[in-house]
C-alpha cells in the first residue's frame, strides 16, 4: 500500500507552518517556504510504502534538514567564493570579521567577472568556485588544458587592472 493523497494533505495541513519554521532557523525566511515545498514533493515521490502520518512527519523533517544544510552549504560555498576572487581581485587578504564589508566588493567582482570574455569567465568560475582542476576544467569546456591555464591567468589579470582601474577611478572623484 502506497501513501495516499489524502495522508499527504493531511501530513501538509498538520506541519508545513512548523515546518517553514524550522527551516526559517537554518536558511531564512526566503528559503523556508521553497525548502519546504521540495521536502513535500519528495514526500510525494517516495515509495515509503505504508507509513504513519508520524513516520511521515519524521521523514519530512529529515529530508527538509537535509535540504537546508545543503543550501547552507552552498550558500557558504558562494560566499568563499567571492571572498577568494575579490582577494585576489584587489590583493588583499582580509580576515572573517570583514565578511559583512565586502558585500559591495562582491557586487564589483560580479559586475567585473560579467565583462570578461565568457570562456574566461567560466574557466575561472569552474576553478575558484568548483575547485576544479585545470583537467576536469578542459574536460567539462571541452578545450585543451592549456588553454585552460591561459584563460584562467589572462582572466585574473584582466580582473585585477579592471579593479585597478576602477579604484583609481573612485579615487579621483
Amino acid at each position: 500500500m502506497e501513501i495516499t493523497t489524502d495522508q499527504i494533505t493531511q501530513v501538509f495541513d498538520e506541519h508545513y507552518a512548523g515546518l517553514c519554521r524550522f527551516l526559517t532557523s537554518i536558511v531564512g525566511g526566503t528559503r523556508a517556504p521553497e525548502i519546504a515545498q521540495d521536502s513535500f514533493l519528495r514526500l510525494c515521490q517516495a515509495e515509503l510504502g505504508s507509513v504513519s502520518n508520524s513516520e511521515m512527519k519524521f521523514w519530512l523533517f529529515r529530508v527538509a534538514r537535509n535540504l537546508a544544510l545543503n543550501e547552507v552549504k552552498k550558500r557558504n560555498t558562494r560566499t568563499r567564493l567571492w571572498v577568494r576572487i575579490t582577494d585576489a581581485v584587489s590583493g588583499t587578504v582580509r580576515g572573517p570579521s570583514e565578511i559583512l564589508e565586502r558585500s559591495e566588493e562582491h557586487k564589483r567582482v560580479r559586475e567585473l567577472l560579467g565583462k570578461l570574455p565568457e570562456h574566461q569567465r567560466s574557466a575561472l568560475l569552474l576553478r575558484e568556485h568548483e575547485e576544479m582542476s585545470y583537467r576536469e576544467i578542459a574536460v567539462v569546456l571541452a578545450v585543451s588544458e592549456s588553454k585552460v591555464r591561459i584563460d584562467i591567468y589572462r582572466g585574473r589579470v584582466a580582473l585585477r587592472r579592471m579593479w585597478n582601474k576602477e579604484e583609481m577611478n573612485n579615487g579621483q572623484q
